[in-house]
């Protein structure tokens, strides 16, 4: 692994005790390529934090037509606020599209600690304000950009993230066919 957030949350300035339960709180989960982490519908009260690998969020309708909301990678956090917050199903599905390995914790331990420790709760907001500007920039995009600008977008953005996912992939992340991504590809 890259990285251990939740690991690195030992050396704030908390309780022995504490550093103790968080260290024995913590699991590491290992998922191959095209493994389910969690499925939409599931309750699943856990933050994930990618050491190594790749994820997809995404929706699946219930004619099964797939929406990807989002693609997740190394020292990046996901779960479903849906689950942590109020014990209901996620309403996504997290995919791993590459092995993967995470540090797995339940959310209630994190809020437990969070409440507790105001250096935590910094560290918490930060998550959600990138989070939330994230959704903002791809509510934008989605509502108010051509395809064109929103593949472009994507390639200007995460240029590395290309060769990682498969161009079909990518399509049902930019909402588009992907013939009419290949159209797109050959216009750049």
């Amino acid at each position: 692994m890259k990285k251990n957030l939740f690991k690195s949350l030992v050396d704030f300035p908390v309780s022995d005790e504490d550093k103790r339960y968080l260290n024995q709180s913590i699991k590491l989960e290992k998922y191959k390529k095209d493994e389910s982490v969690f499925r939409q519908g599931e309750i699943c009260p856990k933050v994930y934090f990618i050491g190594t690998g790749l994820v997809k969020l995404s929706y699946l309708t219930l004619e099964g037509k797939e929406y990807i909301k989002s693609f997740i990678s190394e020292n990046e956090m996901f779960g479903s606020l849906q689950s942590q917050l109020s014990g209901g199903g996620s309403s996504f599905s997290a995919i791993a599209m590459e092995e993967l390995e995470l540090e797995v914790l339940d959310f209630s331990i994190m809020k437990e600690l969070i409440e507790r420790y105001p250096a935590l709760q910094k560290l918490l907001l930060g998550f959600f304000q990138q989070l939330a500007l994230k959704k903002e920039i791809r509510e934008y995009e989605f509502l108010c950009l051509s395809a064109q600008q929103r593949y472009e977008n994507f390639c200007l953005n995460y240029p590395e993230m290309s060769a990682r996912i498969k161009q079909s992939e990518l399509a049902l992340y930019l909402g588009i066919t992907p013939i009419a991504l290949s159209r797109l590809k050959h216009r750049k």
